[in-house]
């Protein structure tokens, strides 16, 4: 075996045990994230080079090169797997009832979803942390129908954030002090403490919405029906070099005048 050879298998083996010690035994922490991706993406390619220009004393620059970027290319494919393609098929959907046909202008909520707002104004509680509470209002009397979210600290009743939306499809969750917030598709994530938009480097999820099929990465034709994804995974890479890798969440929301629970799945009407 030749030792160009030689130095590709190490480094591959190597940045694959990175991965197995990362993702499976350790879980993958953000705080390690770092160290992770310098061991993958510098130390491997790093030792295959070295073992590839070991035991000959011609092309060394293009034998390092070549093992290096090979072991490098390699990683990146499997970064490119493990956060972007693979939560492509770790999808939840509720299939939402024919009553769902849309919002017809009134609420009639049972206790444990509605919230009453610091302007008296009564909301939909789509989920809650220690701290604070985050509730949605339908707004307008035809469609379609606006909608408005607040973010509420519990401690003085005071709106800390307030978003504004074209529709009524409105999803979201609280993880960690960060307000996960999604307008169908579209994502926001929300600092819990300050109510400040979060800065991210580089955000990768996967969630689906509101959609017409269940499967809407396979691109199958629309069934006729409405499925409301009710989890999400979501890495994100913070301007403040905090990392959260791969989190399942899940998401409650409203979406054609009805509630629907990430938890359970459960699906309740919002009006009479």
């Amino acid at each position: 075996m030749t030792s160009a050879r030689l130095g590709t298998i190490v480094g591959m083996l190597l940045s694959g045990l990175s991965y197995l010690v990362y993702f499976a035994l350790l879980h993958e922490p953000g705080s390690l994230f770092y160290s992770f991706a310098a061991l993958v993406f510098l130390g491997c390619p790093l030792i295959a080079g070295i073992i590839a220009v070991s035991r000959t004393q011609k092309r060394k620059p293009r034998r390092f090169l070549a093992s290096g970027g090979l072991v490098f290319g390699a990683t990146l494919v499997l970064f490119i797997i493990t956060y972007a393609v693979q939560p492509e098929f770790d999808r939840v959907s509720v299939q939402l009832p024919a009553s769902c046909d849309g919002f017809h202008g009134a609420l009639d909520l049972p206790p444990q979803l509605a919230y009453a707002l610091p302007d008296g104004k009564p909301g939909i509680l789509l989920a809650e942390s220690s701290e604070s509470a985050v509730a949605a209002t339908i707004d307008g009397d035809r469609p379609p129908f606006a909608s408005t979210l607040y973010l509420v600290h519990k401690s003085d009743h005071a709106v800390a954030a307030q978003l504004s939306f074209d529709n009524d499809v409105v999803m979201a969750t609280i993880d960690a002090g960060i307000l996960y917030i999604y307008n169908d598709k579209l994502g926001y994530m929300i600092d819990e403490h300050t109510g400040a938009f979060h800065k991210n480097i580089l955000l990768i999820d996967n969630y689906g919405g509101l959609s017409g099929t269940d499967r809407p990465i396979i691109g199958q034709a629309s069934s006729g029906n409405w499925y409301f994804e009710t989890a999400a995974v979501i890495s994100n890479w913070s301007a403040d070099g905090s990392v959260k890798s791969r989190p399942h969440l899940k998401l409650n929301g409203i979406a054609r005048g009805c509630y629907v629970s990430g938890a359970t799945g459960e699906v309740t009407p919002l009006g009479p």
